[in-house]
């Protein structure tokens, strides 16, 4: 061919680099490129096939489904302009004449793949390659579309929860959060894995966005070269036990956490016995775990039990101005969470009702002394 295909038909390339990680589109591209090259019968599966990957991105992009379970590129197409604003009213607007004609367009390259297309109806094996003329037609019409649907496209807003779209393009939108939200930040865990807490909400808004992260899987999402170097910087020994069977590796030291936040780590206490300042609310501790369907068993002498390692677990982790402190009460949640599973609470129910004692707790420790922070 005597000219470039981007010259040519420039939207095709305007569309992957729309989506420069989409890889349908990609190779689908580079495939057209390479077609056009040889008036390959490929050339029009291909451009109808572009079209609808483009239809369906965008349907996609904007959280909606596709028109029918088996639908024509035609169908796509008005889906997908429906969805952009552009939608036929059958007369009641002058674009309709012009989306009209769209839409022929969508269904005359159907019916050129299925008289030309390389599979379609049995064609004769000895039949010739497309001429120069048929295949710049096929790729006009299918050039003509893509630009229609990224011209609709200009301007409009996907869909966040649902858009693929890098982070980069809704820098306009970020800068709202990065500066109207506040931020506080906390690690929960004892001896165990240490979780990042990462609470926000706006100035006007009272509900939080509470976020618990893994050191790990922060820097292995957004920063892989971190996450890299601090694996390498953790320095393991390794020791060989003489045994036919056994070779144990044991860590130097214990890894530290990544990060390093204010510590707000809970302590947890299962207890045989409490004696503490919480104990005048035993009795109305171990009614109340009862209406909560909890396992309540009477203490015997020696054995551990829920309600001393509820009473001395909250104890340890209260504060003097714990009821007005957002990060004590959150401190104390996750400790009574805890305890609750070491007492065979399941992980979902025991977060429910790690939230109802620390409720409960607010309202009936009032004139109670608790222990000094």
């Amino acid at each position: 061919m005597d000219i470039d295909f981007d010259t040519l038909v420039p939207n095709f390339r305007l569309a992957k680099e729309r989506w420069p990680e989409a890889p349908t589109l990609s190779s689908h591209y580079d495939s057209l490129v390479e077609s056009y090259a040889t008036n390959n019968f490929v050339l029009i599966e291909i451009i109808k096939s572009f079209i609808e990957s483009v239809c369906l991105t965008i349907l996609v992009e904007f959280g909606k489904s596709m028109p029918t379970s088996d639908p024509s590129t035609t169908d796509m197409l008005v889906e997908t302009l429906k969805c952009l604003g552009f939608e036929n009213t059958r007369g009641a607007s002058k674009l309709d004449k012009v989306l009209s004609a769209y839409n022929r367009l969508a269904e005359a390259l159907t019916e050129m793949r299925n008289e030309n297309g390389q599979i379609a109806h049995g064609k004769d094996g000895f039949l010739d390659t497309l001429t120069n003329n048929h295949t710049r037609a096929f790729l006009f019409i299918g050039d003509t579309l893509v630009g229609l649907l990224l011209s609709a496209l200009e301007g409009k807003e996907p869909d966040l929860i649902f858009t693929r779209e890098p982070y980069e393009r809704f820098s306009h939108l970020h800068d709202q959060i990065d500066y109207s939200v506040v931020v506080e930040t906390s690690i929960e865990g004892d001896e165990d894995l240490p979780i990042i807490v990462v609470k926000m909400r706006s100035g006007n808004v009272s509900d939080e966005v509470i976020l618990r992260i893994e050191p790990s899987r922060l820097l292995y999402n957004l920063d892989r070269t971190a996450y890299v170097e601090l694996l390498s910087a953790i320095e393991i020994d390794q020791v060989t036990t003489e045994s036919e069977d056994e070779i144990t590796f044991e860590p130097k030291a214990t890894p530290k956490p990544a990060i390093v936040i204010q510590d707000t780590s809970p302590i947890i206490q299962i207890q045989t016995g409490y004696q503490g300042s919480l104990s005048p609310l035993r009795a109305e501790l171990e009614g109340y775990l009862s209406t909560l369907h909890l396992p309540v068993k009477t203490a015997v002498p020696g054995e551990v039990n829920i309600i001393d390692s509820i009473l001395a677990t909250a104890d340890s982790n209260m504060g003097l101005d714990w009821i007005s402190r957002d990060t004590l009460q959150a401190k104390i949640k996750v400790a009574l969470r805890r305890v609750l599973i070491r007492f065979g609470v399941e992980l979902k129910d025991a977060e429910t009702y790690s939230e109802h004692l620390v409720t409960w707790f607010k309202k009936q420790s009032a004139g109670i002394g608790q222990s000094a922070e």
